[in-house]
């Protein structure tokens, strides 16, 4: 499936409102992170045999109630489907209210500039109590990608630097910060960082290349 011409589509950095139907969702969004975190510490060991089958039993029902429900699948994914329920602080992997693998990575414009935040649970623990590797450079990939859209043009990731100065701690507020450095021609340069409890824990660079076809006449 091709890119969309404009990225700006993709990367939509609006903060939508939560009305009823988004509130409703993001309930059961926070019900099933709190399952994943509980299965993901299920010591299967110590836990009875029976007791772990009857809870898949009743997690696969749960999954067989909601298959039959509208499903954005079905417009294209998340994405393509536009309005509130395709904004980046909705749908993202990263930074989705309504994602259940999102932490989520939450952020707010400061002027030209984003300022961000997220507390990680240990079930995005890599080395002992820390963030994996690749949950800190895809945090920096998310919230970098809404920055780019202060520079007038967006584009996709080209080039990811991610400098790990320090671990990122789970269960504490890590800050983050990104903003646009430069933009030459197609190709839109980012900052980033990110810190905890004013300490430096990471650096990231990002040069986004906009598509011929999403450049502003």
């Amino acid at each position: 499936m091709p890119l969309p011409p404009d990225p700006r589509t993709t990367y939509d950095a609006t903060d939508p409102a939560e009305d009823a139907p988004l509130a409703r969702k993001h309930r059961l969004v926070r019900e099933t992170r709190r399952l994943v975190e509980l299965v993901a510490h299920l010591d299967a060991d110590e836990a009875a045999p029976a007791d772990i089958d009857a809870l898949a039993a009743a997690v696969s029902e749960v999954a067989d109630r909601l298959e039959p429900q509208p499903s954005l699948h079905a417009r294209g994914g998340l994405a393509s489907v536009g309005g509130h329920q395709g904004a980046l602080l909705e749908r993202s992997g990263i930074s989705g209210r309504s994602n259940p693998l999102a932490p989520p990575v939450q952020w707010h414009a400061d002027g030209d500039d984003l300022r961000g935040w997220a507390t990680y649970s240990p079930a995005y623990e890599g080395p002992m109590g820390n963030v994996h590797g690749g949950f800190v450079a895809a945090a920096f990939d998310d919230i970098m990608g809404s920055a780019q859209i202060a520079s007038g043009i967006a584009g996709y990731t080209g080039t990811l630097t991610v400098k790990m100065l320090r671990p990122t701690p789970l269960r504490k507020q890590i800050d983050y910060a990104a903003g646009v450095r430069g933009v030459d021609g197609r190709k839109i340069h980012v900052w980033g960082t990110s810190e905890c409890e004013g300490e430096r824990l990471g650096e990231a660079e990002i040069v986004f290349i906009a598509p011929r076809s999403g450049l502003p006449r």
